[in-house]
């Protein structure tokens, strides 16, 4: 097996890369001029961080929903999961509406922060100029290397590893983010890197193993406690194969569900990105 070295990029690499890619920062002139040429507050990409009151009801209407779809089907193994509250509505979404002011540096740093999860995390791949893998790590991993690099030479007590966890996904359908994910596959482009998509999935891990192995050390043996331990140890087992059957059902039908919906805007947007890198090229072709 290859030494993980060479195949994938060091945590120094990975930070010149994005240097690369953003030398004068995540919401410099010349990104704002690539994703909002009109000024940030008059692009629909604020409605990001600033969505109308319906905006807000109907997410949270779809987020109740999908969380009772999830836990209906875990209360069929355990009847001490209770239901959620009652679905919101649009009038008590009404009375809790604060309107926020703008923030143009903090929200474009944020914005483009989530995009960046999305291309470089969510099980995708992004390939450097030298063939190795740029893996900026998994979801809250991915999340703590941007805050990371972001916070460089702040006074921070510890990284904010759920800054950017889970991308744009509850941003996404406010705006089309296509322009920001085409500004980052532009720069990526442009240094000779490539992405690699694949479908996203749930899973689980089962740390049952490692527990075990680290309880093992200094543990006086007592065949009751053992026999206890063999049992819950059985019982956690069991509900992590079903869990797992469950979340494999999930991912079927997400997968067969995506056959209906449009394409993502990652997906878009590195099309649209790789059909102007070939246009120009046969344009240069023809000047010959």
């Amino acid at each position: 097996m290859e030494d993980r070295q060479t195949t994938h990029l060091t945590d120094t690499e990975l930070c010149s890369l994005f240097d690369r890619l953003f030398p004068d920062g995540l919401a410099s002139p010349d990104v704002m001029t690539e994703i909002a040429p009109e000024g940030w507050k008059r692009s629909p990409l604020l409605a990001c961080f600033h969505p109308s009151v319906e905006r807000v009801f109907e997410e949270r209407l779809q987020m109740h929903r999908n969380s009772e779809r999830l836990f209906s089907k875990f209360r069929q193994h355990r009847a001490d999961i209770k239901s959620p509250p009652p679905e919101p509505t649009l009038d008590a979404v009404r009375r809790d509406y604060q309107p926020s002011p703008v923030n143009q540096q903090e929200e474009v740093t944020e914005l483009v922060g989530m995009c960046l999860w999305d291309i470089f995390s969510d099980n995708h791949d992004v390939i450097a100029p030298d063939g190795r893998q740029a893996d900026i790590g998994s979801f809250r991993g991915a999340s703590a290397f941007l805050d990371d690099y972001l916070t460089r030479g702040q006074d921070c007590v510890r990284s904010d590893y759920m800054r950017f966890y889970m991308g744009t996904a509850f941003v996404a359908r406010r705006a089309d983010l296509t322009p920001v994910y085409v500004m980052i596959f532009r720069r990526l482009e442009a240094i000779g890197a490539d992405w690699i998509y694949h479908f996203p999935e749930l899973s689980v891990v089962d740390l049952t193993p490692l527990r075990e192995q680290l309880n093992q050390s200094g543990v006086t043996y007592s065949v009751t406690e053992s026999a206890v331990a063999e049992l819950d140890a059985g019982e956690r087992r069991a509900e992590v194969q079903r869990l797992r059957a469950d979340l494999d059902d999930m991912n079927a039908q997400a997968r067969e569900g995506a056959l209906d919906r449009p394409t993502p805007a990652t997906v878009r947007a590195y099309a649209k990105c790789m059909a102007a890198t070939h246009a120009a090229g046969l344009r240069r072709e023809q000047r010959r």
